[in-house]
């Protein structure tokens, strides 16, 4: 019994965690294009979403950088926006999962794209 409750525990755990490669796995939130160079779009979001004081960490990904938002330090990422250069354009893919109004997050790649 003790076996099965410890089971049943840590999956409870493992089921409230959010990785990258599951956010991934959804359609994203919203995806944008622009002229910026994916350096400059990376180092505008990083500066606007670092307003919000919620822990964020950089990650290279095949093609691109990755810029991830966790509820807390060692918590879920509850977002994150993909950044990857296009021949002459940059390509932002944002994922989410807020449980509140986001919008203000992924406006702030938008305004990054084209600033």
């Amino acid at each position: 019994m003790k076996r099965y409750l410890g089971c049943v525990i840590t999956i409870s755990l493992l089921a409230g965690c959010t990785s990258a490669g599951t956010l991934r796995n959804e359609t994203p939130t919203a995806v944008y294009a622009g002229d910026s160079t994916a350096e400059d779009v990376l180092s505008c979001i990083s500066n606007a979403w670092s307003a919000k004081q919620l822990p964020m960490s950089t990650e290279f990904v095949f093609g691109g950088t990755s810029i991830q938002l966790q509820e807390k330090v060692d918590g879920p990422i509850v977002a994150l926006v993909d950044v990857t250069p296009s021949g002459a354009h940059t390509l932002a893919k944002y994922y989410s999962r807020f449980t509140y109004d986001d919008r203000w997050y992924y406006t702030q790649v938008k305004n990054c794209m084209n600033p």
